[in-house]
């Protein structure tokens, strides 16, 4: 259940357990306050509150409650207090307690800021030891932790005004969320130049407190906004081109699915080639007779080792051998899912040689930060690719609605990083294919499904989600896997998202 407080003119929305929209006017000044318990692998334990009390006046509020989690071998529990007063100040008091050892990557209250209103507007930063430095929120994506070393964060929202987060109990930072299609930017503690996991002993006690509320301090006028011009691609479509990616946990596509899936008028079935798995060549030929049987071209992502050339050989012989019709080809490095310069220097003089017809790319196989972190040389490929899912730190209806606004960030950045290359958003599925670097083939391959996949949920959030992809002009999208759970059919089944495209 939410609910709509007040703080003097401030609203904001408390919604299990955590503010979201903080606001004046009809102006969103803060995205969300909330705190998070994440293990070494940067997964998120869930919570539970209990005792929870929320008192409210016309221009105040008050809230407090315990909290508790018990989950990824994680046992803490703790307290949480929020004020909010008359003159706009809301303060957010959060405590933690150990009862256990474990390790951990990131304990305790975090700041989400929107995107809209906020990006490109003038900062200023006050680090613990009281050095103020000038800064921007960035346009483009930063690949890196914008703003370091925070105690005192001040910024002048679109809207005017200069308004303040004041942090203690531990140093923060500031991270671009965008670049893993977030819609938003997050400051947080501790800061990632910090080793990590960290050992939590049984025991011990966090403490954190931010406070927002309007500055006293106003921004200087001339440090004045950063304006970008949006750079166009260098494609001619107007529509994406909308494919599939191949079932990779279950019996191939039968006639009924088929013929269900045809109605779509897909343009291609995506296969992943990973060379270190010993069934690769059936998962390939598989592959292909799915995609006769919808009649449509194969996009081919394959994951090369240590012998590229080899292993370029090989899968081109089997290509041949079953006359494959392939439209495009997505070439990674097995051991990061990125493209190297090198890698696409030693094959694409071969893919053109054999291949002339068919599209080359290269990105990333994981989020947009792997790939605004790893650029290459753009020229030797014709398309950029990254996946989408909107589920990297929160999992809530809500912020998957929101983080639809984040994939569009995604494409103006990627064209602005290569140059105005066309975009392949391949794929998009509802939640992470894989947690982990260890075993992330088979993990990717084999994913659970999100509940929400055979819902109406999911069919409004694909709507949307390819409605904003389509005006932001990318070139091709690849969504889910053809058929099964993580599909869009399921022998006769025809789920609502199947309808969307």
């Amino acid at each position: 259940m939410s609910h709509i407080l007040h703080a003097g003119p401030v609203n904001v929305r408390y919604e299990n357990g955590f503010l979201r929209y903080i606001s004046l006017d009809e102006t969103e000044l803060v995205r969300m306050i909330y705190f998070a318990i994440r293990d070494h692998n940067w997964l998120t334990a869930a919570l539970t509150f209990t005792n929870e009390v929320i008192g409210q006046t016309n221009d105040s509020f008050h809230i407090q409650y315990d909290w508790q989690t018990n989950d990824l071998g994680i046992q803490m529990t703790g307290k949480v207090t929020i004020e909010g007063e008359a003159d706009g100040t809301i303060t957010v008091d959060w405590s933690g307690n150990a009862l256990n050892t474990f390790r951990k990557n990131r304990v305790g209250l975090c700041v989400l800021h929107p995107i809209e209103g906020v990006s490109g507007q003038p900062a200023e930063l006050i680090a613990p030891d009281g050095q103020y430095t000038n800064a921007h929120f960035p346009t483009y994506i930063s690949p890196h932790q914008p703003f370091l070393n925070i105690q005192t964060l001040r910024w002048r929202p679109a809207s005017g005004g200069t308004w303040q987060l004041d942090f203690s109990g531990d140093v923060f930072e500031t991270e671009d969320q965008r670049n893993w299609t977030d819609a938003s930017f997050k400051t947080y503690s501790t800061p990632l130049s910090r080793p990590f996991p960290v050992t939590v002993q049984t025991g011990d006690v966090f403490s954190h407190r931010i406070v927002f509320s309007q500055s006293k301090r106003e921004i200087p006028a001339e440090m004045a906004p950063i304006e970008v011009t949006p750079r166009s691609d260098n494609s001619t479509s107007t529509r994406p081109q909308v494919g599939v990616g191949q079932r990779t946990d279950g019996p191939p596509l039968t006639a009924t699915e088929a013929a269900l899936l045809k109605k779509l008028n897909l343009s291609h079935l995506r296969a992943d080639i990973f060379f270190s798995l010993p069934d690769w060549q059936t998962r390939l030929i598989n592959a292909i007779a799915d995609a006769t049987l919808l009649t449509v071209p194969l996009e081919l992502a394959v994951f090369f080792g240590d012998e590229s050339a080899n292993e370029l050989s090989l899968l081109q012989q089997l290509l041949k051998t079953e006359n494959a019709a392939v439209h495009s080809i997505i070439v990674y490095n097995a051991a990061t899912l990125t493209t190297s310069t090198e890698l696409l220097q030693a094959l694409v003089p071969v893919l053109r040689t054999n291949w002339p017809d068919v599209l080359v790319g290269g990105g990333t196989d994981d989020n947009f930060a792997e790939l605004n972190r790893n650029p290459f040389d753009f020229s030797l490929v014709d398309f950029v690719a990254y996946s989408v899912n909107p589920q990297v730190h929160a999992f809530d209806d809500l912020t998957l609605l929101e983080n639809i606004a984040g994939q569009v960030e995604t494409v103006s950045s990627a064209r602005n990083l290569s140059v105005g290359k066309p975009i392949h958003i391949s794929p998009v599925t509802l939640r992470s294919r894989f947690t982990t670097r260890a075993g992330a083939a088979t993990e990717r391959l084999n994913q659970p499904p999100d509940p929400r996949q055979t819902t109406s949920f999911g069919a409004d959030w694909t709507r949307q989600s390819l409605q904003a992809l389509t005006d932001a002009g990318v070139a091709s999208i690849t969504y889910y896997q053809s058929h099964g759970p993580n599909g869009l059919v399921n022998d006769d089944a025809v789920y609502p998202l199947a309808t969307v495209l």
